[in-house]
């Protein structure tokens, strides 16, 4: 079986490390705005500012307090020292979706090496047959078993099936910020199956496509965890309202350090700290070109990531999702970025006006699946 060939082999990009910044003790809370009824409100401890003695040697956690929060640059700052501490670890991936994304790259796989690693994790094992053998995709064939799977979808499909279900096990999921992460895990799913959709408008290869799609926000996730990790004496981290333009600004980067330590695919890499840029070195890549189509036309279809309007969330009063809501622009892309997008892939008016077509299908079939 053929490997999966990478998109232009890109770079790792270097980056720099943001110092966490110590709390200095004995200045004065100083209150920002009003927590009064229906407005986005935090209430921030100043700490120590860049260049200032003693800037660097804090731990990076939130501070101590109920309602103490940072203002945007300073809680980028907060975010960036945590996802970027040596001692940050991403949620830890099932080792059967580790050893097959490895697998998947050798062009010597034998149906029966994918088999028997399938049968290493029971419990993901039964989810594969059960997505195999839904009636979406397998049609009137009954699949029976892990080789009958894997015989009808190919390595690759299988592979990306398992990586989504170690999505949603282990990333998409948090006790402090549920309701949050289901958004999350619906927008990544529609927005992997739409970047696939995207590739049969282009001549970019969509071996890729679906994965990158499935990660490109799990920057987001990972914030959000390592938030709810480490609020250390807080009785709950920092609520949405708050925080959402600073995670935003962060998630590409954070995605990009998660996908390194799990040793994913450079393209992979690039799409997931690019997705919103998709330029390299003065040149748009293309499956970060894909990933930011996909991503754009999942917000279109009402599957992004805000709360939409009279949608239920247990974790926030009407009053602060509203708040949430007023945050539009957080993962969207910038027009000049999505001409970028378009021009890598040869998308004219007329192609694109198709692949919105074939997106709403697919959000059809979603819809029927899920």
């Amino acid at each position: 079986m053929a490997a999966i060939a990478l998109l232009g082999g890109s770079p790792e990009i270097a980056r720099i490390v943001v110092p966490a910044p110590q709390a200095a003790p004995g200045l004065a809370d100083r209150f920002v705005e009003s927590k009064a009824r229906g407005s986005c409100v935090s209430l921030i401890r100043r700490g120590k500012k860049k260049g200032e003695e003693g800037y660097g040697q804090g731990k990076a956690s939130i501070a101590e307090g109920d309602d103490v929060l940072l203002d945007e640059e300073r809680m980028v700052e907060h975010l960036m020292s945590c996802i970027e501490a040596p001692d940050y670890r991403p949620p830890t991936l099932p080792a059967v979706a580790v050893e097959l994304m490895q697998l998947s790259q050798r062009a010597d796989v034998e149906i029966d090496d994918v088999v028997k690693l399938l049968e290493q994790d029971s419990l993901i094992a039964g989810r594969v047959l059960k997505i195999v053998g839904s009636a979406a995709m397998a049609g009137a064939v009954k699949i029976t078993s892990l080789r009958e799977a894997t015989m009808r979808m190919g390595l690759l499909r299988i592979r990306d099936i398992v990586m989504e279900i170690a999505m949603n096990m282990r990333v998409f999921k948090s006790e402090d910020y549920g309701d949050t992460m289901e958004l999350l895990r619906r927008h990544a799913t529609v927005t992997a199956h739409l970047s696939r959709a995207v590739c049969k408008f282009t001549p970019i290869e969509a071996e890729f496509a679906f994965l990158a799609g499935l990660l490109h926000d799990v920057g987001i996730a990972g914030t959000l965890l390592a938030l709810a990790d480490r609020k250390g004496k807080r009785k709950s981290p920092p609520d949405l309202i708050s925080i959402w333009p600073a995670v935003d600004r962060v998630h590409q980067r954070a995605g990009e350090i998660m996908a390194t330590h799990w040793e994913l695919p450079h393209d992979i890499r690039f799409a997931l700290s690019a997705h919103h840029q998709v330029m390299l070195q003065g040149h748009p890549h293309p499956l970060a070109a894909t990933v930011a189509i996909a991503n754009e036309l999942a917000h279109e279809l009402g599957a992004g990531v805000i709360p939409k309007a009279g949608q239920a969330l247990s974790e926030l009063t009407e009053e602060e999702a509203d708040c949430v809501r007023a945050h539009t622009s957080v993962d969207r892309s910038g027009d000049k970025t999505l001409v970028h997008a378009r021009e890598a892939l040869s998308i004219d008016d007329k192609t694109m006006e198709r692949v919105r077509e074939e997106a709403e299908q697919v959000m059809e079939t979603l819809s029927v699946e899920g």
